[in-house]
């Protein structure tokens, strides 16, 4: 009897093995454990527990049953997009075609660095960009690296490899702005369907309907559905500040510890604002904290915390 014990705990050590999840569509995942790759399906108790595995998840699968049995402590996760484990995030936006918009910009910038992600900010469709680069200059100031270039001509397309290289990297973005387009450039083979832009909407529609893994040089990518916009409701108030980089310097200098950088007296981040910080992202962060019926143009998150 013990040796039967022993002999079934064996084979069930054969057949558990670890691995990446590299693509996830309708209730499968692909996972990939080495030279290896399988098709399985997430065990019941997922779903009794609402956990749903994510592209980027380390998993441990039953190579006999097909099923992914547990799901690896992950270091970080975005829910929209669905990811796990990223290194780095890049917020393509379009210069044009759809018209560049800082308030979206922004709301995938505060939810990477809620997760701790670093972010690199993206402008395709450069060639299409008519006006001032004065736009742009909030972010470089804050310290985000901003790479413009065109998915189109190549313009930028190295300037952006050299910043991926070694790490997982995520696209997010709007629908419209070209991440596919900027994949199928980057990743050779990789086919990622396109779209266009809606003549009545003037923004995307959406082509990509599954996040999946990509091989990048020495890195790997993630293509991931766009999104017209982002919650960031379950964020408390008196977090936003730390969730703008070029906060954090200041943070704990003012005058009052509990100060929200608005109305409050000897307020070190504020009289940063035309300095260190760029006046137009200050009105975005107070966008965040108030949250001021309209200031995003759109349905603005309900205030918690």
């Amino acid at each position: 009897m013990g040796k039967l014990i022993l002999l079934t705990q064996f084979y069930t050590f054969l057949m558990n093995r670890e691995g990446l999840i590299t693509k996830g569509v309708g209730g499968e995942y692909t996972v990939v454990c080495g030279d290896e790759t399988y098709i399985c399906t997430a065990r019941g108790v997922f779903r009794n527990r609402q956990i749903t595995p994510f592209v980027g998840d380390y998993v441990v699968i039953d190579t006999d049953k097909k099923s992914i049995d547990s799901i690896k402590p992950r270091r970080n996760v975005l829910k929209r997009p669905p990811v796990a484990n990223i290194d780095q995030v890049i917020v393509t936006m379009a210069a044009a075609e759809p018209a560049f918009h800082a308030g979206l910009l922004d709301r995938f910038l505060v939810l990477a660095a809620r997760e701790e992600i670093d972010a690199i900010i993206c402008i395709n469709k450069y060639d299409l960009h008519k006006e001032s680069d004065e736009v742009f200059l909030p972010y470089v100031q804050a310290g985000y690296p901003l790479v413009k270039l065109s998915a189109a001509s190549g313009l930028g397309l190295d300037e952006l490899m050299g910043f991926m290289e070694g790490k997982l990297n995520v696209f997010a973005g709007p629908s419209g702005v070209g991440k596919s387009s900027l994949i199928n450039r980057l990743v050779p083979g990789a086919s990622m369907e396109t779209g266009d832009i809606s003549a009545r909407l003037r923004r995307g529609r959406h082509t990509t309907r599954h996040a999946e893994i990509l091989t990048l040089g020495d890195g790997f990518c993630v293509d991931t559905p766009g999104f017209s916009s982002l919650d960031v409701d379950e964020i408390p108030v008196s977090d936003f500040d730390g969730l703008f980089i070029e906060f954090i310097p200041f943070l704990g200098l003012c005058r009052f510890t509990n100060c929200l950088h608005d109305k409050e007296k000897d307020c070190a981040v504020k009289e940063q604002v035309g300095v260190a910080i760029h006046p137009a992202r200050y009105e975005s962060y107070l966008g965040f904290m108030r949250n001021e019926p309209g200031w995003m143009g759109d349905k603005p998150p309900r205030r918690r915390g």
